[in-house]
């Protein structure tokens, strides 16, 4: 979907990898499917110049890592850095770029940061080696699995908040107040917001029962606490 970005440009997407579309003879889908997502110059790497960027990403980190944990992912299978031209964007090894104006732009929106950093983690570069000794796509086919892989990354977003204990709306909010007009590889933001909203609700209803049924298990694995190196 055509976006604007902070600061100038246009991008497909506001967060997530920007789809170019599979090559119709590639070797493999999951050569289509590497060259879809990573098959774009990345964006480049800045300095965290001054005390507030450094702090804004120290926070970002923390989470990084407990969203890892709640994809079933090890905390170092990511990273960050801030970078320019872009919201956020992950790459095949898992380094997700935080865009600078995005990073002080949203400074205080804590939810909207959290949760597209977990659109992000929602990717799993790695998961994507499953794709690997598949068939090759048409155009079409790979244009449905792009849909389908936002989707998985906009599903685990709304359900990663709710675990966290943030809410959804801002999140849903941003990305369609960044919507120009519907792309063609992907869902519209109205429908993206409501698979969000969707799996926040059972994010929270999971949690709700787990703490009901299950208090001293829900008190050990919450993902609001810290469960691994912090």
């Amino acid at each position: 979907m055509a976006t604007r970005v902070p600061g100038g440009g246009v991008a497909k997407n506001p967060f997530g990898p920007t789809w170019v579309g599979g090559k119709e003879q590639a070797q493999s889908l999951g050569d289509q499917v590497q060259d879809s997502l990573f098959g774009r110059p990345k964006p480049p790497v800045l300095d965290e110049d001054d005390v507030e960027i450094s702090a804004l990403m120290a926070r970002l980190h923390v989470y990084r890592k407990k969203l890892a944990r709640l994809v079933g992912d090890a905390e170092s299978d990511y990273d960050l850095c801030l970078s320019a031209g872009t919201i956020a964007a992950i790459d095949g090894e898992g380094m997700i770029y935080v865009g600078r104006e995005f990073l002080l732009g949203k400074a205080e929106e804590v939810d909207t940061q959290v949760g597209v950093i977990a659109h992000e983690i929602g990717h799993r570069p790695k998961r994507w080696n499953e794709y690997r000794e598949a068939r090759p796509q048409t155009q079409a086919e790979l244009a449905d699995l792009c849909r389908l892989e936002e989707t998985r990354a906009d599903y685990f977003a709304g359900h990663a908040l709710a675990q966290l204990g943030f809410e959804c709306e801002p999140l849903c909010a941003f990305l369609i107040g960044m919507q120009v007009h519907p792309h063609p590889e992907y869902f519209s933001a109205d429908l993206r917001a409501k698979t969000i909203r969707e799996a926040h609700a059972a994010g929270l209803r999971k949690k709700t029962n787990l703490k009901k049924f299950f208090p001293e298990l829900a008190r050990m694995t919450s993902a609001s606490g810290d469960l691994g190196d912090g």
